[in-house]
C-alpha cells in the first residue's frame, strides 16, 4: 500500500498549536547562552566578558544562515499554501542546497577571520586571549546550527514543530554535560576551559543535527526532491534570494551593531563590558516568547498569503503582536525584580552587581520595542515584503544609533548607561518604522504569487 504524502496542519494547528513547542524550544534555545556564561564564568569573569563580548560575531555568521532558510521557508510555504507541494518540495531541496554552502562559507569566516576581529577589539590582554580561542573553535557549531534550521524550517511548514522541542532539549542536555566536563574535569578527563567549552557546544549541535535528520527522512518521510532542487536550483533560489539578500543584511546589521556597543563598552572599561554582557545575556531569554509567536505567525501568514487571505493575515499579526507584548513585558519584568539574585549567579565582583539593576531597568524598557521589531519584521519578511524594512533598519543603526551610543557613552560621560538609552532609541525608531510600513500594505502585492503574477502579464 502506498503511503500518502505528508500534508501541512499549520492552519488546522493556529497560532496557539503552532507557537505551543515553539515556546519550549525558544525557552531551550536562549537558555543555551545562560548556561555557557555560567560555565565561563567559572572559570573566570574575563573569559565570561571575551566570549559575551565576541558572541554577536557568532550571531551574525548563524543569522546569515537562518535567514537564508526562512526566506526558503516562506517561498515553500506560499507554495504549498496554494496546494502546490511538488514546487514547495523542491524548494525546499533548493534553499537545503544553498544554505548548506553558505554554512563551510560561514564556518570558515568565523574560524579565520573572528580572531581578527577580537584583536582589533580594545579588549585587555586576557580577554583578548579568550575571545580569540573560542572564535578559532566554534565556526563548525555555527555550521552545523546552519544545516540544523533547514531541517527546523521544514518541521515549521508541515506543522511539526514538537521535533525542534525535542531536538532543542537534546542540544540543551548535551551542552550542559559538555560545559560541565570543560569546565570541572569528568574522572580522567582534565578541565580543558574555553577551548571545552567551544568543543562541547559543537557536539551538541551535531547530536541535535542528527536527531531531526532522522525524524524529518524517517519517521516523517518527507521526501526532498534533491535532484529536482538541484536541476531548477537557478529558477527556484531566485524568489528565495529576494527576500534572503535584504533580509540577511537586518540582522547581520543588527549583530555588528551589538560588536559596536561592546567595543565602545570596551573603551569605557572591562566593567562597563562585563555589566552590558550580563545584563544583554539574560535578556537575550525574553526573546523567546517574540521569537515563538514570530515563527508561528510566519508559518501561518505565509500560507495566509499564498491563499490571498489577506483580512485574516492582518488579524493574525494583531493576535501575534498582542501576545508577544504582554509575554515579553511579564517576563522582563521578572529579570527586573530579581536582578541581584540573577547577577550573582554570575559574578561576585560587588561593582558588577550595584550597578546592574540600572542596566536592567533599561534593558527592559527596550524590550516591548524589540517585540513590535521582531514579530512585524518577520511579518513583512515572509509575505516578500523585505528590501524597504531592511534598508531603513539599517540606516536607523547606522546613521543613527551608533552615532547616539557613542556621543552619550563616551563625550557624554553616562558609560553603559549611555549605551542603554541608545538601545532603546534604536528599537523604538525601528520598531515605529515597520508598523508605519505595515499598515500601508504594500505587503499584499510582494508574495511569490504576486510576483509570478506580474511577470505573467508582462510577458504577454
Amino acid at each position: 500500500m502506498n503511503r500518502k504524502p505528508p500534508q501541512s496542519t499549520v492552519l488546522e494547528k493556529g497560532i496557539w498549536g503552532m507557537s505551543g513547542p515553539m515556546f519550549v524550544d525558544q525557552a531551550v534555545t536562549y537558555t543555551i547562552p545562560l548556561v555557557d556564561m555560567y560555565f565561563l564564568s567559572r572559570i573566570s569573569d574575563s573569559a565570561a566578558a571575551a566570549v559575551g563580548a565576541i558572541t554577536p560575531l557568532v550571531f551574525v555568521a548563524n543569522a546569515f544562515l537562518v535567514v537564508s532558510a526562512f526566506a526558503g521557508a516562506s517561498i515553500a510555504s506560499q507554495r504549498i499554501g496554494a496546494n502546490d507541494y511538488a514546487r514547495g518540495n523542491a524548494t525546499i531541496a533548493a534553499y537545503m542546497i544553498f544554505v548548506l554552502m553558505l554554512a563551510v562559507v560561514a564556518a570558515l569566516s568565523v574560524n579565520y577571520g573572528g580572531p581578527l576581529v577580537a584583536s582589533s577589539m580594545s579588549l585587555s590582554s586576557e580577554v583578548e586571549h579568550h575571545a580569540r580561542t573560542y572564535l578559532s573553535i566554534i565556526g563548525w557549531m555555527v555550521a552545523l546550527w546552519g544545516c540544523r534550521v533547514i531541517y527546523q524550517t521544514i518541521l515549521n511548514i508541515y506543522g511539526e514543530p514538537k521535533w525542534n522541542t525535542y531536538s532543542n532539549i537534546i542540544l540543551f542536555t548535551a551542552n550542559l554535560i559538555g560545559n560541565y566536563i570543560a569546565v570541572y574535569g569528568f574522572m580522567s578527563i582534565p578541565p580543558t576551559g574555553v577551548v571545552g567549552v567551544a568543543v562541547a557546544s559543537i557536539i551538541a549541535a551535531a547530536i541535535s543535527l542528527l536527531f531531526v535528520m532522522v525524524v524529518v527522512h524517517f519517521k516523517l518521510r518527507i521526501h526532498i526532491p534533491l535532484q529536482e532542487g538541484l536541476k531548477q536550483f537557478g529558477v527556484l533560489i531566485a524568489p528565495v534570494i529576494m527576500i534572503a539578500a535584504p533580509s540577511i543584511l537586518e540582522p547581520m546589521s543588527f549583530q555588528a551593531y551589538m560588536i559596536a556597543l561592546n567595543w565602545i563598552a570596551a573603551e569605557v572599561g572591562d566593567l562597563a563590558l562585563k555589566v552590558k554582557v550580563y545584563a544583554y545575556n539574560t535578556f537575550l531569554f525574553c526573546l523567546m516568547v517574540s521569537i515563538a509567536i514570530g515563527m508561528a505567525t510566519e508559518a501561518i501568514i505565509a500560507q495566509r498569503v499564498g491563499r490571498a487571505e489577506f483580512d485574516l493575515v492582518n488579524q493574525q499579526l494583531m493576535q501575534s503582536l498582542k501576545i508577544s507584548l504582554i509575554g515579553t513585558s511579564v517576563l522582563a519584568l521578572c529579570w527586573v525584580l530579581f536582578n541581584q539574585p540573577i547577577l550573582k549567579i554570575f559574578s561576585s565582583d560587588p561593582e558588577v552587581i550595584a550597578i546592574g539593576l540600572w542596566a536592567f531597568v533599561l534593558s527592559f524598557l527596550a524590550e516591548p520595542w524589540r517585540t513590535v521589531n521582531i514579530t512585524v519584521g518577520s511579518a513583512l519578511r515572509c509575505t516578500g515584503d523585505a528590501t524597504f524594512t531592511s534598508v531603513s533598519s539599517i540606516g536607523v543603526i547606522w546613521l543613527f544609533s551608533v552615532p547616539l551610543a557613542y556621543v552619550l557613552a563616551i563625550p557624554g560621560g553616562l558609560g553603559l548607561y549611555g549605551l542603554l538609552i541608545a538601545a532603546i532609541s534604536d528599537e523604538l525608531v525601528r520598531a515605529l518604522i515597520k508598523g508605519w510600513r505595515w499598515k500601508q500594505g504594500k505587503w499584499k502585492y510582494t508574495g511569490i504569487a504576486a510576483r509570478e503574477a506580474r511577470a505573467a502579464s508582462l510577458s504577454e
